[in-house]
């Protein structure tokens, strides 16, 4: 006889955990560990997901998954980045996150480039069964930065002008 699976357990206790934490926010984010606000201020920045906060322990994964994203990995990969910018662990996040701003981008973009990076070493991890490879994210990091240059700029509006009247 086999136990629960691990991964469904995980998911239930970080969905649980995440609903506990955005409770307590409501009440006072006094309350609240450094990696908790963290955890907080991201789920914040995706006001698309506030109806999702405080009862994700109670939804299926098709009422939380909403066009193909998991709102739950996407807010803990902000906190990761952001845990990792304020423990300057590894120092390479931060500098990668104040190099995109120095270019022009919002910190918010900023963040969600450097987690794309941070995806990928998770999905080799995951893929090739191995550790996490400092030297590997780092090189990602610096490769981000090479193809990344100041973002698109919004289009100028058209002023349009009322044709000239004879007379």
């Amino acid at each position: 006889m086999t136990g629960p699976d691990p991964t469904t357990q995980l998911k239930a206790l970080t969905r649980q955990r995440m609903s506990l934490v955005w409770q307590l926010a409501q009440i006072s984010d006094a309350q609240l560990g450094d990696e908790d606000r963290r955890i907080v201020a991201a789920m914040r920045q995706h006001s698309q997901y506030a109806h999702l906060w405080g009862r994700l322990d109670q939804l299926t994964d098709a009422e939380i998954t909403a066009d193909g994203t998991n709102p739950i990995l996407h807010v803990t990969m902000h906190a990761t980045i952001e845990n990792q910018i304020a423990g300057g662990d590894p120092p390479d996040t931060g500098q990668a996150v104040a190099a995109l701003e120095q270019r022009g981008f919002a910190h918010h973009e900023a963040v969600h480039r450097v987690a794309s990076v941070l995806i990928d070493e998770i999905w080799h991890i995951m893929k090739e069964q191995r550790p996490f490879d400092p030297a590997r994210y780092s090189a990602g990091l610096a490769e981000l930065l090479r193809s990344q240059s100041a973002p698109p700029r919004p289009a100028a509006r058209s002023v349009r002008r009322k044709p000239k009247q004879r007379r």
